[in-house]
């Protein structure tokens, strides 16, 4: 997401002062001891204080990765957006693949189910009731997807996600910015991950912001791999040379940046609303653009879900996360759970 900038940013700042002041009054009643209900198994959350895209998906997966590779059973619970899942709790998938499609759950859950064989994926608003049903389905760990102001589900960790390329956005709330909450709320994280950044990068100017309101709290560094091409089926295609790209993201120039670090000559590009519904008649004019261009139509996986199935033949540039910290993360998770490194 864009921030407003400008006079616009200005003259939204009322309704961000009346935004910040509910958030705030909301996070206190949750900061009292007690308030949050706690699941019988544990929480690991996986948040942003930003709107917009900062790599919470490939994070998650990452990390049900890892948990799966260590012996647990874990379980993605998701708010399902843009779907219809409602309160929940609704198993999108047993580890075998989706058992609906992302008009009911929304496009992230079906993309983690595809990508994460072998992990439960459920889906739902109430989260407390939706950690409950994945316990009963025989987790042993959640894996709270887009979790840091859900604050009704307590949780054992919480990692909160900062985009190294912009981390704060204006520096304002929404809708004056792109914060969804005061830059105090840094101080509820266990460990902050600066996405999108080499192991070199360094992040100190986003420390030192981070230790003014959260001293102590660990400041990590994560990036992603581009990992080729894919369609539907998971099949695995040669790299492309020229191609149109479309999406629905909150970031697409960082998509289009991807596709030319990938070396892919970009024909023409067209963005869409984040989470963007495909209707057969885009995908058709999409396709007619890329006949004329002569290339591929390419877009992100999370869009690629979104794809109708009689549409003409589209791919997806996959992304996996990349943790530079690994040790230090994976030393915190494991002593949250209580279990020493295989």
């Amino acid at each position: 997401m864009r921030p407003p900038r400008g006079p616009l940013s200005i003259l939204l700042a009322p309704l961000a002062w009346a935004y910040g002041a509910a958030v705030r009054e909301r996070n206190r009643r949750y900061d009292v001891p007690g308030a949050a209900i706690r699941a019988r198994v544990p929480v690991l959350s996986v948040g942003n204080l930003v709107a917009g895209g900062t790599g919470k998906t490939p994070m998650v997966a990452w990390l049900v990765r890892r948990l799966a590779s260590e012996g647990w059973k874990p379980a993605v619970v998701t708010r399902g957006y843009g779907g219809r899942a409602g309160k929940g709790p609704l198993l999108v998938s047993s580890g075998d693949g989706e058992r609906v499609g992302p008009e009911i759950c929304g496009d992230e859950p079906v993309l983690l189910a595809r990508s994460l064989p072998g992990a439960l994926v459920l889906a739902g608003s109430d989260r407390v009731a939706v950690s409950e049903a994945a316990a009963a389905e025989g987790a042993d760990v959640v894996v709270l997807d887009d979790g840091f102001q859900h604050r009704r589900l307590a949780r054992d960790l919480d990692l909160l996600l900062l985009d190294g390329t912009d981390p704060f956005g204006n520096g304002r709330l929404l809708p004056a910015g792109a914060l969804r909450e005061p830059l105090e709320s840094l101080a509820r994280a266990s460990a902050v991950i600066v996405t999108r950044c080499s192991p070199q990068d360094d992040v100190a100017a986003i420390a030192a912001v981070v230790g003014r309101h959260a001293p102590g709290v660990p400041v990590l560094r994560s990036g992603h791999r581009r990992a080729g091409f894919v369609t539907a089926a998971g099949e695995r295609i040669p790299a492309l040379g020229r191609a149109v790209a479309f999406c629905g993201i909150g970031n697409p120039a960082l998509f289009l940046r991807d596709l030319e670090e990938e070396g892919v000559e970009i024909a023409a590009a067209r963005a869409f609303p984040d989470h963007h519904p495909y209707v057969p008649r885009e995908l058709r004019g999409l396709a007619k653009l890329a006949g004329k261009h002569g290339a591929a139509l390419v877009t992100t996986e999370k869009d690629l879900v979104r794809v109708p199935e009689s549409a003409a033949l589209v791919v997806a540039l996959r992304i996996e996360a990349v943790v530079h910290d690994e040790e230090p993360l994976l030393a915190l998770v494991r002593r949250v759970l209580g279990r020493a490194a295989p």
